[in-house]
């Protein structure tokens, strides 16, 4: 797939699903650019990466618990929204 066809499959999915990252990455992704849309809530937390992948596709990287994600996704998705796929993820994988 190239490239371009990955990214119109994210647009047409509306992000990917997540994935998940090391402590390390997480605060590599935090420093590297000031986060955009940080929200900490109880035992979790995500933000946006301010450069953008394509269009309206965004790296976004969330913590919940002791567990890091990262993710790409649509610039609106929201902190909730984050959480969400991530429980989703994790259903899809439980046997």
């Amino acid at each position: 797939m190239t490239t371009m066809n990955y990214y119109e499959e994210l647009s047409r999915n509306r992000g990917e699903a997540p994935k998940p990252i090391t402590k390390q990455r997480f605060w590599e992704m935090l420093e590297v650019l000031p986060p955009a849309k940080w929200e900490r809530r109880n035992d979790s937390e995500s933000f946006m990466v301010i450069e953008c992948q394509t269009d309206d596709l965004y790296t976004f990287c969330a913590r919940i618990g002791d567990n890091y994600y990262e993710m790409i996704l649509p610039r609106n998705t929201t902190h909730g929204e984050i959480l969400n796929r991530i429980a989703e993820q994790l259903e899809k994988e439980t046997p």
